[in-house]
């Protein structure tokens, strides 16, 4: 049996039990701080990834409204588009069928009782008149007032010539006439003077 004795004496002990060891206290340090750094690191990547994900839910909301949004937008954009369509196909009748409309409510109001239409064919800023009169002169009375008329823009030369028609045993001679007339386009007009008018407005 073997016993260790230390025969060194007490001063030389005590000095010993007290000497730190370096490398050992550095060591222990450096893995404080690491845990201490770890910590605050895994904390505020929690708190960052909560607000992180938290925007993303929100801008996933806001992408969802937005889409909807645009959903309603493309359908209200579809029906405007439809109701300008309709608007335009209906400019375009009213654009045909205004002119006509008004030169036929003028052309009933000037018309002498003694004179009578055979026929009128209409264009686009055109009416070809063709009838029948007692007399040159009440187509020429006619043809003035047409004139005169704010529908009518201009007349061409007319062009006359007798015929002769049996009523039975009743012969009776007529003025043929016919003659062209240039329409103007009212509903241009009424869109220039509201361009005036708005014009006008802004000065």
């Amino acid at each position: 049996m073997t016993v260790k004795v230390d025969l060194r004496p007490t001063g030389v002990k005590v000095a010993e039990v007290k000497k730190v060891d370096l490398p050992r206290l550095v060591a222990l340090v450096l893995i404080l701080v690491f845990i201490v750094v770890s910590s605050f690191t895994t904390v505020y990547g929690i708190f960052v990834l909560r607000e992180l994900t938290a925007e993303r839910q929100a801008l996933e909301a806001s992408v969802q409204r937005l889409t909807l949004e645009s959903k309603k937008l493309d359908g209200y954009i579809a029906e405007v588009t439809g109701q300008l369509d309709h608007y335009g196909k209906a400019l375009a009748i009213l654009r045909e069928d205004t002119p006509s409309i008004e030169f036929f409510s003028v052309a009933t109001a000037a018309l002498p009782s003694s004179v009578w239409l055979s026929q009128v064919k209409m264009v686009p800023g055109k009416a070809d008149v063709e009838g029948f009169a007692f007399a040159e002169n009440d187509i020429a009375a006619f043809a003035l007032k047409l004139l005169t008329a704010s529908v009518v823009d201009s007349i061409s030369p007319l062009v006359t010539s007798k015929e002769t028609k049996r009523d039975g045993n009743i012969e009776e001679t007529l003025v043929k006439f016919s003659f062209s007339c240039n329409v103007k386009d009212l509903t241009g007009m009424l869109e220039l003077a509201k361009g005036a008018e708005k014009d006008e407005i802004k000065r």
